[in-house]
């Protein structure tokens, strides 16, 4: 064990550094065998059925990475420190993203080890389909979604289940164990393998398989969520592509309204949808916004001193809009910015990329 071991919270404990750094090894090759096993399932596409995904060699594989998450933790980080500093761990992992990851498995770790319970890894998204076959992405379910046996577990503390609900809840398999990782890896760096002569971790980044926008390889990348809070942000505060955009038709979701028409791009015309506020946004960077009302006619849009949209003198909002060119279901434009406002990546695709052209 090194002297001075570095970082948050270092095991100071001989004996529990040893430990630890064999557990550290263990839940580096039990994440790879996760990710593999994503890579590998029985996942088919049935003519019948339709996609008919298998998760279960994954949730096989997650088992022991549970359990050296929950070793690490408790029984080399918490436990190697003195009575004062444990309480400062505690309250750290309380307020710390990753290490709320960390305390939220231990629901899932418990009932794998004491509940009659099988613990599911429903995967909602499925990639490839040549070649290799099907990679699926796992999702831990919500703590409501869970079996009653698990969510009724006695040994299932309050800051556990909140942690649960926080951080692992509705989140890919891969992130929270990527979590996990890295927030044990900031505790005692000392305990991860490194490549020799270098400070690169063994093991990652992890195998790249097809990928259908971002997959996080190693414990240092952002998880899913951040990066597409980045995504978003990003694509917000840049103009669309395309030479302007015409408004069709509205609704109001959540109390806000949105707009929904197509962009102009070249000879293409491609499908938008967007709140009130980034119409706001684009119009103020210099990008042109028109409405073409119920008859037909079409004005610009401006926005007023007081930061609201307008058009023929009137409210944006209260000006009479045309139905969709193709089909007069508002519910598809509803459609589309359900799905534009739950996947940043799409988002994107939509307002700078030229793939996804859909006509309105």
């Amino acid at each position: 064990m090194a002297s001075r071991p570095l970082g948050l919270f270092p095991a100071h404990n001989a004996d529990r550094h040893g430990k630890g750094k064999q557990k550290m090894h263990g839940l580096a090759l039990y994440i790879t065998h996760v990710w593999e096993a994503s890579a590998t399932t029985d996942t088919s596409l049935c003519h019948a059925h339709g996609m008919e995904v298998d998760t279960e060699r994954i949730a096989l594989e997650v088992a022991p990475a549970l359990a050296a998450i929950r070793t690490l933790d408790l029984e080399v980080i918490c436990l190697s420190q003195t009575a004062a500093d444990q309480n400062r761990y505690i309250e750290f992992q309380k307020d710390d993203p990753q290490g709320r990851a960390v305390r939220g498995l231990l629901i899932l770790r418990n009932a794998d080890t004491h509940v009659p319970a099988t613990i599911d890894v429903p995967a909602d998204r499925v990639v490839g389909g040549v070649g290799l076959g099907y990679r699926v992405m796992p999702r831990w379910l919500p703590f409501d979604e869970l079996p009653n046996a698990i969510r009724d577990n006695p040994k299932n503390s309050p800051s556990a289940i909140q942690a649960y609900k926080d951080a692992v809840g509705g989140q890919l398999v891969m992130d929270t164990l990527l979590d996990a990782f890295a927030f044990i890896d900031r505790c005692d760096p000392t305990l991860a393998r490194r490549v020799r002569g270098t400070e690169d971790l063994e093991y990652f980044p992890l195998h790249a398989y097809t990928t259908h926008d971002y997959d996080r390889l190693h414990p240092d990348q952002p998880s899913r969520p951040q990066l597409e809070a980045e995504v978003r942000r990003l694509t917000q505060e840049t103009p669309p592509y395309g030479t302007g955009r015409d408004i069709l038709h509205s609704f109001n979701r959540g109390g806000q309204e949105v707009y929904c028409g197509y962009t102009i791009r070249h000879d293409i015309r491609t499908a938008f949808v967007e709140p009130s506020v980034q119409v706001t946004r684009d119009i103020r960077a210099g990008f042109p916004y028109s409405v073409i009302t119920a008859d037909g006619t079409q004005h610009d849009v401006t926005v007023d001193e007081e930061g609201h949209l307008t058009a023929a003198g009137a409210p944006l909002a209260s000006i009479p809009l045309q139905t969709p060119r193709n089909h007069c279901r508002p519910e598809v434009c509803e459609g589309w910015w359900e799905l534009t406002t739950s996947d940043a990546f799409l988002y994107r695709r939509q307002r700078h990329l030229h793939e996804g052209i859909r006509d309105l």
